[in-house]
């Protein structure tokens, strides 16, 4: 029977925050092309306001290409976070490998880490309706959206989004997804409310200087602001799984003898 392991909320989200400082060097190598590619997205969408209209397709492919470098950048900085990684050599620390390819699969526990970013819109939503009627529609909407995004979202999804860690874990090898999720799923009972609160703890001041950042001029520096907040924000994301999962792998060995999948 394997180990049942509890969950630090502080340390969690100390750690992870701890690799920031420990290689600020690495931070830049993973994070100046995700930086660059939403800074063109963002100056791309201002131009496009200001005269002709860029082309819908030409959106939905800068779209694509930052959620894709975004999920490389997420993949990256887990390898680094995970126990016993090792930083990648060159000027860049991504690559498009298995490990990146089967997370960018898994673009529904990806969208499930950027639920908390979706609070601050509702909160402006009940700020700006005039109308009670629409304010009292925006509160239930609020309400249970963030009772979807914490029960299930955050005790269920956030343990299977360490799918995402597992998956960056083992890198180029072959694996069973099936027997991922068993491994990951049993090797975080009983501990779901511990990692909604490290992984809330964690991405907290990211998030914030996100949400908070105010409309100013001139705009490229604002763009640039913002996509190196968003960056570091996907980041904080990973080191948090990286660790909990850290935490928890060591107490679910994967099961001898099971053959990985073709």
């Amino acid at each position: 029977m394997s180990e049942v392991r509890t969950l630090s909320v502080i340390g969690t989200a100390t750690a992870a925050w701890r690799q920031f400082a420990a290689r600020p060097d690495y931070v830049l190598r993973v994070a100046w092309i995700p930086v660059l590619t939403l800074f063109a997205a963002a100056i791309t969408s201002e131009a496009g306001a200001a005269g002709p209209p860029v082309n819908a397709f030409w959106r939905i492919v800068f779209a694509l290409l930052n959620f894709a470098i975004l999920v490389q950048a997420l993949v990256a900085w887990q390898r680094y976070a995970l126990p016993h990684s090792h930083p990648r050599k060159g000027s860049t620390g991504l690559r498009a490998g298995r490990a990146e390819l089967f997370s960018l699969l898994h673009f529904p526990l990806v969208g499930v880490l950027f639920a908390p970013l979706l609070l601050p819109a509702l909160l402006l939503g009940l700020a700006g309706a005039g109308d009670p009627a629409d304010a009292a529609t925006n509160i239930v909407i609020a309400g249970i959206g963030l009772a979807v995004m914490v029960f299930p979202g955050g005790l269920v999804l956030m343990r299977a989004a360490m799918m995402l860690a597992a998956i960056a874990e083992a890198g180029p090898a072959r694996l069973s997804l099936a027997a991922t999720a068993n491994r990951v799923w049993r090797a975080s009972a009983g501990n779901g409310i511990r990692l909604l609160l490290a992984f809330y703890l964690t991405i907290l001041p990211s998030a914030l200087a996100l949400i908070l950042l105010p409309d100013f001029e001139p705009a490229p520096l604002q763009a640039v602001l913002r996509a190196i907040l968003l960056c570091l924000y996907v980041m904080s994301c990973g080191g948090a799984l990286a660790v909990a999962w850290g935490t928890f792998s060591a107490a679910a060995p994967a099961r001898k003898g099971t053959k990985p999948d073709a």
